[in-house]
């Protein structure tokens, strides 16, 4: 099986069939729509710098020199069609995502398999040596004795994220990217381009895209949303837990943080409005009001009913937060506990009333330790008159304590 390299070819004569020269080689289409595409057409550069698009039935193969079998009078001009894709123009130097081992490549050259009298792009180099290939300095090393294996992906093994005409295309289908984890799709963000990584979180659903920016920096966060639709911002914001919402849109400019507020849902958009009151240093900077709380007079079974309400809007349901009919936090119980607890008993006779609490105005370096010293989950925020407010998860402490490369490194508490 004869192999070709991209980098071997391009640049090389094209010559027709009377040994005249056409010009020279510029780059390899192939179709995108099979597992390994057929290279269908060449752009060959001629020497008063205008291009032609040769169908491959009129190419007699790849190498050194590339021989055509009509004379340059009888060349057929190409048409491009739709799924077509240029392999130097859309492809070299642009980035694969490698599906098992969820990480970004670049791609160095490519290689090509001879086939039924047509080639095969059978599969990427991402290694070095592809690398010192084009750069014509393969044979260099090998004389030093300098020795770099090649790093082959098959090319129906790899999700190719490519330029095409209109956008960043994927070549798998999305759901397949949706199934890694966000903080995964969070790592290959951090190493594409700015505009690649925008066209990767459109590419997901809102759902996705938000849990994938909640995993990312702030600085690659404000980056995406300032380069999206306003409209397509605001989705995305309204699946990102309240919290992370408002520290996203309160590093925003005031004018773009408002016009996402004003497209999305009046309940989202009100509580992420409330928490961009708060300092950001402060505990009602770092909450999130999301939490469940139940009135002291329930019982068991009424708790447990009012959570499968509310639950499928709530964060996090580790604590239960009792409150008195003026809304003031009166008590706490463990998930564990409420579900121990006979259906008729009231949440009254089995709720710890001495709840440990944080107002609204404290550091949250002093929130993140008072997390830390009573070895607790989640910390209700209360008022001056002791009305709950929100609650600080520990992944929120942590988010205060930790740098960001740590961040995600520490298994979060809520899912």
């Amino acid at each position: 099986m004869a192999l070709v390299s991209l980098s071997e070819i391009v640049k090389k004569p094209v010559i027709d069939v009377h040994g005249e020269k056409v010009g020279k080689l510029a780059d390899v289409i192939v179709s995108a729509d099979a597992p390994y595409p057929k290279v269908k057409a060449l752009t060959v550069r001629t020497s008063d710098k205008h291009s032609l698009t040769i169908p491959w039935t009129q190419v007699g193969g790849l190498g050194r020199q590339i021989p055509l079998k009509v004379g340059r009078d009888e060349i057929q001009q190409y048409d491009v069609q739709e799924h077509d894709v240029h392999l130097v123009e859309d492809v070299l130097d642009r980035q694969v995502i490698d599906v098992q081992g969820k990480k970004v490549r670049r791609v160095n050259d490519l290689q090509l398999s001879a086939s039924n009298g047509s080639y095969l792009l059978i599969g990427v180099d991402i290694g070095v040596r592809g690398l010192l290939r084009r750069l014509g300095l393969e044979k260099v090393a090998d004389r030093a004795r300098i020795h770099f294996e090649g790093n082959y992906i098959s090319w129906d093994a790899v999700d190719t994220i490519h330029s095409g005409p209109s956008a960043l295309q994927l070549k798998v289908p999305k759901h397949k990217i949706t199934k890694f984890h966000p903080a995964d799709i969070a790592d290959i963000l951090d190493q594409l381009s700015v505009n690649d990584g925008l066209q990767l979180i459109n590419s997901l659903d809102d759902e996705a895209a938000a849990d994938t920016l909640e995993e990312t920096s702030p600085e690659r966060q404000i980056s995406l949303i300032e380069g999206m639709e306003t409209e397509r911002a605001a989705e995305i914001l309204e699946e990102m837990s309240p919290d992370d919402a408002a520290d996203l849109l309160g590093d925003l400019p005031a004018d773009r943080a408002e016009a996402i507020l004003e497209l999305m849902e009046p309940d989202e958009s009100e509580d992420i409005k409330e928490l961009l009151e708060y300092p950001e240093d402060s505990a009602g900077g770092i909450m999130t009001n999301e939490f469940v709380a139940v009135h002291a007079d329930f019982t068991a079974q009424q708790a447990i009913e009012e959570i499968r309400t509310d639950a499928a809007d709530v964060e996090t349901i580790y604590y239960i937060y009792v409150i008195a009919k003026d809304e003031t936090l009166v008590g706490v119980i463990s998930l564990r506990n409420l579900l121990l607890a006979r259906p008729v008993d009231k949440l009254s006779s089995f709720m710890r009333t001495d709840v440990i609490t944080v107002q609204l105005t404290d550091d949250q370096r002093d929130v993140a330790k008072k997390i830390a010293k009573y070895n607790l989950l989640a910390l209700p925020v209360v008022d001056e008159e002791k009305k709950l407010k929100g609650i600080v998860t520990v992944d929120d402490a942590i988010d205060v304590v930790l740098p960001t490369a740590w961040k995600k490194r520490v298994p979060k508490a809520f899912g």
